[in-house]
């Protein structure tokens, strides 16, 4: 059995006297992807930003190695991807890969320019593609673009808020393909918030879902199976009919 590359136990958010998480606890493996999925208002990408160290919980450990790092941001450990891209629109698409090399790296600018430009065809954007800024970029560009910024420091864990939202079907199928090379070739781990169905079908190992402010991890058939009436609405709606064929 692998040793989890996360551990985060017993995460409490609150915001005023509304409690969104109250004693999440799961586990990240290395090199598996792990989809976060939950109603509205359960805290998908408050949590995403808690385990990023973007957010401090009232409570509760987010661990490496046995190390509690919560509320304290490490990208060396995770990348982020956030839904819209988030790139800064008055630098270029390698300038933004390259931002965070220059701030926390003692690298000379040599390097740290051939290093953003492999990035950039590690995810699959043409060569010409560094030298353009964001608002030149197509939906599918700025996503990928944004996900060569979050490898810049070759993280170990990406943590992706809603990666194929706003693509169509062909370019939500060819972003998941990458994503799905990406842990195979490099061993990081993934851990996304989405509704896309057919992602979660085609490329992650476990589905972790936000529901009574817990968590319940598990594979996709296991929560076919659960008969909490919220998972039962989600995993066996017409949309979702497929799923059931897994």
């Amino acid at each position: 059995m692998k040793e989890p590359l996360i551990k985060i136990r017993n995460i409490v958010n609150r915001f005023g006297d509304n409690i969104v998480h109250d004693g999440v606890t799961f586990d990240i493996f290395p090199g598996e992807i792990v989809a976060v999925v939950g109603g509205n208002g359960t805290g998908k990408s408050v949590l995403l930003r808690t385990i990023a160290g973007l957010q401090k919980p009232v409570s509760g450990t987010v661990a490496v190695a046995g190390n509690d790092v919560a509320g304290k941001a490490r990208q060396n450990l995770w990348g982020v991807l956030f839904q819209k891209g988030a790139l800064f629109s008055n630098l270029t698409v390698a300038e933004n890969i390259a931002f965070q090399m220059k701030e926390k790296t003692a690298l000379p600018a040599k390097d740290i320019r051939e290093i953003a430009l492999m990035k950039i065809r590690l995810v699959g954007l043409p060569p010409h593609a560094a030298g353009l800024y964001p608002s030149a970029l197509s939906g599918g560009m700025t996503k990928r673009a944004a996900l060569a910024r979050a490898l810049a420091l070759d993280p170990r864990l990406l943590l992706l808020d809603e990666p194929t939202a706003g693509l169509d079907a062909p370019a939500a199928a060819a972003f998941d393909r990458l994503i799905r090379d990406l842990v195979d070739d490099l061993g990081i781990s993934v851990l996304m918030v989405t509704h896309d169905l057919d992602s979660m079908a085609e490329i992650c190992d476990r589905i972790a879902v936000l529901v009574d402010r817990k968590i319940k991890t598990g594979t996709l058939k296991e929560h076919l199976k659960d008969n909490h009436p919220w998972m039962r609405e989600y995993f066996h709606n017409k949309r979702a009919h497929f799923l059931e064929k897994i």
